[in-house]
Formats: C-alpha cells, sequence, structure tokens
C-alpha cells in the first residue's frame, strides 16, 4: 500500500524558464554559452571569468522567475546592473589604491558591454530621446497644471510602451525620473 502512494520522479515536469523566453534571450545565453567554450580552449581568463559571473547572473534570475518567461529586456537590465556593480567595484578599489584590481573590473565591464550591445534594445540615448517626446507630450496635454511623477507614470501605457521603446520598462522608468525634472519645472 505504501508503494502505490508513492508518485514516480519521471512524472514530475519541470518547466525551464529559458525554453518559454524570447528568441533574443535564447539566442544570446546560447551565444554566452559557445564564447564561454571558446574562452575556456583559449585559456581566457578574464572572458571566462566574465561570462560565467554573467551566466550564473541569468541562472539566478531565471529561478527568481519561477517559470516565469524572459526577455531580451530583462537580460538588457541585467547586464546594466552588473555593469554597476563593476563601476562601483572599480570606484572602491580606486579609493583603496588597488589599481591592480581596477583593471580588471574594467575589462569585465568592456566584455558585459560587448555582450549588452548585441542585444536586439534600444540605445540609452534612444530611450531617453522618446522619454523625453513622451514627457512633452504629456506636459503639453496637461498644460500649466503641476503634475507630480505619481500621477504621470499612472498615465503611462506599461504593457504597450516598452515593446514600442524596445527596452524595458525598468529603462524606461529610469529615464522618466532623469527627465522629469528638467521638462516639468
Amino acid at each position: 500500500m505504501f508503494r502505490q502512494s508513492i508518485r514516480p520522479l519521471a512524472s514530475t515536469r519541470i518547466t525551464f524558464v529559458r525554453y518559454n523566453s524570447s528568441p533574443a534571450y535564447t539566442a544570446a545565453v546560447s551565444l554566452l554559452k559557445g564564447d564561454l567554450k571558446k574562452a575556456m580552449i583559449a585559456k581566457d581568463e578574464m572572458k571566462k571569468t566574465a561570462i560565467r559571473s554573467m551566466l550564473s547572473a541569468i541562472k539566478n534570475k531565471e529561478i527568481d522567475l519561477k517559470g516565469k518567461s524572459s526577455d531580451e529586456y530583462s537580460l538588457y537590465d541585467m547586464y546594466s546592473k552588473l555593469i554597476s556593480q563593476r563601476k562601483d567595484s572599480i570606484n572602491e578599489f580606486i579609493a583603496n589604491k588597488r589599481d591592480d584590481l581596477v583593471g580588471k573590473e574594467q575589462d569585465e565591464m568592456n566584455v558585459i558591454k560587448k555582450y549588452m550591445e548585441q542585444l536586439p534594445v534600444s540605445s540609452e540615448l534612444d530611450t531617453d530621446q522618446n522619454v523625453k517626446n513622451l514627457l512633452d507630450a504629456l506636459k503639453e496635454k496637461a498644460g500649466d497644471k503641476k503634475v507630480q511623477i505619481k500621477e504621470l507614470m499612472g498615465q503611462i501605457d506599461w504593457k504597450s510602451l516598452p515593446t514600442e521603446f524596445k527596452t524595458s520598462p525598468t529603462t524606461i522608468k529610469n529615464s522618466i525620473v532623469k527627465q522629469f525634472k528638467e521638462i516639468f519645472k
């Protein structure tokens, strides 16, 4: 009786995030894995370390998503975060006079930037220009009325805007916060 109540493990299905994700996301991860293999064969320790950290961050994000799909925009945000971490480390190393580690972090940051540029996502300048145009239109619509950033965020269609701008919602929000004070003075 006890044996009948136990389900075999083979019947348990695990859905992997990567297979439900966008083609650009899957292609970017495949490119990283291929380049990791090339870096290992070439014994390029710096590139190998940078790619491994990127793949580790991707895997951790997939675990956090718990079965939800990913796209190139979330990958772009992740690369941006990794670059930001490298910049913070560089500033710390400069403050502590560790020039040997500054060069290593800059090299890793350049590798991450190279992969970030390969994503089919709008550049930061394009996103800033699109957001500026959007904010100008919203300011014209508001007239002389004083607008809070919270109200402004509520007026934006967050379902279609990231696809239209070809960037992530996080990047759009950061650009809005950056430009809000200049436009709504």
